[in-house]
């Protein structure tokens, strides 16, 4: 029992952390990369034992140590560690004395990491190759003293080394791969490449290349940009005073530009633009620290890239008005999923960021005068909104229109557009007369509510005697605070509302989205989420039907068991639990397939908002399936969504190509839709089934993807399949705990 816990702890924690360590040294969470940079380390066979040695004590001393689990296994504190063990079997001869000097310098880094993590950690820097640098500074000084540490000579003698370890073959392979007749710029490039991880030779940069190629278009991209924007500075400057050498060109410049262009800032045209150029700033800070550290005969080795990436991050940092440069929202270590997820989530999940308002009425009402409006909504008070009632002709009254009572807003209820506490009430004006205004009080009877600190709405021209709620009141969404009036500069019926952040009323407004209506389309109706709608649009509050509802209201400790079948027929199961996270998001979890997709419900709508793990999973295709719900059921309302292409793709030929072009264009898109059908009443359904569809746009090109159901019965997922080219899914719900 003892040996299977050890076992499963080293394959969930201590192997995922070695490997990040080696592929985070180029800003990726990739398992190919990791075992491919691995294995080229021991082309220098006792730097690569060193490293490996550095990686594992860092990883495990963290372990035993009680560090944060997330951070050590992805790599976090252990890849400074993996460069100083390279860098001691570089330049050392190994012995007793130096392990010994290998696992205190390995302490020291680990230390300087956790340490400059916790510091820097505070402003949102990251700490980078700092430990390694001043780790390995330390250990340099002294080591003149210690008389059994001595320098090596295998870097002059590398065919010795080749030749004990593979034989004449492998120098024979090793010297044709390293005369190979390339261009000089693509010799450079490789060797710069290699130098990384403390190599000079053609064979390690091409296998860093061709794995940075496979791993991400981006970082490749971006890594060619560094280094021709370094050799265009060191063509005009001249290479010497440029610090143009293999190891300046892959530690620092080509280091630079993949932080800058595509890890930390979200891959654009701006980012490669500020790559191309902190590429020369990085050479000058270079020329400065060598020459400041030479007197001393202290090598720099990554320092620059690390202090004008961390300096140009934090000058981003202090705009008051970000722009252009994004700065990564959510770190998923892939340059691709950081556009993709970005572009995605900008305008998807713009909700995050504000305070969820409904529509103060029941039933369809048409903005009379919206934003900037032809009357009274200009200057200070341009971001308002005033509601009417209209019948089937257009015409907002009955009868002559000469008295409020014609008009069919008159008397109406007007809800709470959110949970608040009513701040100010204005209650002892009269109606106008028809076509007359009140311009001494100007905004009538009306009152404001605080919804949170320095977020107020406020609701006029309501009807005097009306109100349901008094000052100080607690109130609810959707409860009854007065009825329509036309009290105050109102010249017939109406509900004026505005949001502002301050509780004077007729303060000045802020624009502020409705958090989920609909609006009439002809014969139709189209869910809108967090916009502002236009004058002259018809629209209505989202009512929640209590099958969807219930459906997807999963509450956390709730697990799934479900048995389905693949294209093969071959009958499975799988099991889903529901949990919340430090941060109080809410995730489904399956344990078999080490899959995750988190998920948000905000009263009105279902949807998930991110999928990690196995793409071949019963969740993944339930994440799809399921993407965006409304909870309301509609016969003619078709939800829209877009997702990532990430979530889409997986290694597909077409989405690798667009990599390339991905952060300068957005052609491709992969849209959901999906539409409730009635099994039963079409008025108040028993039974429901939810039909989606993915699409490709490809450059203006429509390409099916997939198609799916969901049923829902008894308040609960009975059923639900997935389609597309390659694989038939059909699940059904067995349980629910």
């Amino acid at each position: 029992m003892q040996i299977t816990r050890h076992i499963t702890s080293l394959k969930e924690n201590i192997l995922p952390a070695v490997l990040s360590s080696y592929s985070i040294v180029f800003f990726l969470n990739s398992r190919l990369f990791a075992f491919g940079i691995l294995i080229l380390t021991f082309f220098n066979f006792y730097a690569g034992l060193s490293g490996l040695t550095a990686v594992l004590t860092s990883v495990l001393v963290a372990s035993a140590m009680g560090f944060d689990k997330i951070l050590i296994k992805k790599g976090i504190y252990s890849f400074n560690a993996l460069l100083f063990g390279l860098g001691m079997g570089t330049f050392f001869d190994p012995g007793l004395v130096y392990f010994s000097l290998l696992l205190l310098g390995v302490l020291l880094t680990l230390i300087l990491s956790v340490t400059l993590s916790g510091w820097f950690g505070k402003y949102g820097l990251p700490f980078l190759s700092v430990p390694f640098v001043l780790g390995f500074w330390v250990i340099v000084l002294p080591s003149a003293t210690f008389e059994n540490l001595g320098l090596t000579h295998r870097n002059i003698y590398w065919i010795n080394e080749a030749y004990a370890v593979g034989g004449s073959h492998l120098v024979n392979f090793l010297q044709s791969i390293n005369s190979l007749s390339i261009n000089n710029l693509a010799d450079t490039y490789l060797r710069s490449l290699s130098s990384v991880f403390f190599q000079n030779n053609i064979l390690s940069g091409l296998l860093i290349a061709v794995l940075l190629l496979i791993s991400s278009r981006i970082a490749f991209s971006l890594s060619v940009i560094g280094f021709l924007s370094a050799y265009l500075f060191a063509t005009f400057t001249g290479s010497d005073t440029a610090g143009f050498s293999y190891y300046n060109i892959g530690a620092n410049y080509i280091m630079t530009a993949l932080a800058v262009g595509g890890f930390f800032v979200v891959p654009s045209g701006r980012s490669y633009f500020w790559t191309f150029l902190l590429v020369p700033l990085t050479s000058v800070v270079l020329l400065s620290l060598t020459k400041l550290f030479g007197e001393i005969q202290l090598p720099v080795f990554s320092l620059p890239f690390s202090l004008v990436t961390i300096l140009f991050l934090y000058f981003l940092m202090m705009r008051k008005n970000p722009s252009g440069l994004v700065l990564t929202p959510f770190q998923h270590y892939s340059p691709e999923t950081n556009l993709y997820t970005y572009q995605n989530n900008k305008i998807r999940l713009s909700q995050m960021n504000y305070f969820p308002l409904h529509l103060p009425f029941w039933g369809k009402w048409i903005v009379s005068q919206g934003h900037d409006g032809k009357f009274t909504h200009k200057g200070e008070w341009k971001f308002a909104y005033d509601f009417i009632l209209l019948d089937e002709e257009m015409k907002s009254y009955t009868s002559t229109g000469l008295l409020c009572e014609h008009y069919y807003c008159y008397n109406k209820p007007v809800l709470a557009p959110a949970d608040g506490i009513v701040e100010e009430i204005t209650d002892q004006i009269c109606d106008n007369e028809i076509g007359k205004t009140d311009t001494v009080n100007n905004w009538g009877n009306t009152i404001i509510i605080r919804h949170l600190p320095g977020l107020y709405t406020q609701l006029s021209h309501l009807r005097k005697g009306s109100f349901k709620v008094a000052k100080g009141d607690t109130v609810k969404r959707g409860d009854i605070l007065a009825n329509c009036g036309n009290s105050g500069r109102s010249h017939q019926p109406h509900i004026h509302f505005q949001v502002q952040s301050s509780p004077i009323a007729g303060a000045k407004t802020i624009n502020y989205p409705f958090a989920c209506y609909l609006k009439a389309d002809n014969n139709s109706e189209i869910l809108s989420s967090f916009s502002n709608p236009d004058e002259g649009e018809m629209i209505t509050d989202v009512h929640t039907h209590s099958l969807l509802n219930n459906a997807f209201t999963i509450q956390p400790n709730t697990s799934f068991q479900f048995n389905y079948t693949n294209t093969k027929r071959v009958e499975k199961s799988e099991q889903w639990e529901a949990f919340t996270d430090a941060l109080n998001y809410r995730y489904l979890y399956c344990a078999e397939t080490e899959s995750t997709a988190y998920y948000f419900n905000d009263g009105n709508i279902f949807y998930f908002t991110a999928f990690y793990g196995n793409k071949n999973s019963l969740l993944y295709y339930f994440y799809l399936t399921a993407y965006k719900v409304l909870l309301g059921y509609y016969e003619n309302v078709e939800v829209k969504d877009e997702l990532p292409l990430t979530s889409i793709f997986n290694k597909n030929g077409i989405l690798w190509l667009y990599d390339f072009v991905a952060p300068f264009s957005n052609r491709i898109r992969a849209l959901f839709t999906i539409k409730p059908i009635a099994k039963d009443d079409a008025g108040n359904p028993s039974s429901l089934t939810l039909l989606s569809n993915i699409n490709l746009t490809v450059y203006g090109r429509i390409h099916r993807e997939s198609i799916g159901s969901i049923t829902l019965k008894n308040n609960r997922i009975e059923e639900f399949t997935y389609q597309n080219k390659k694989i038939t899914i059909e699940a059904k719900c067995a349980d629910i705990l």
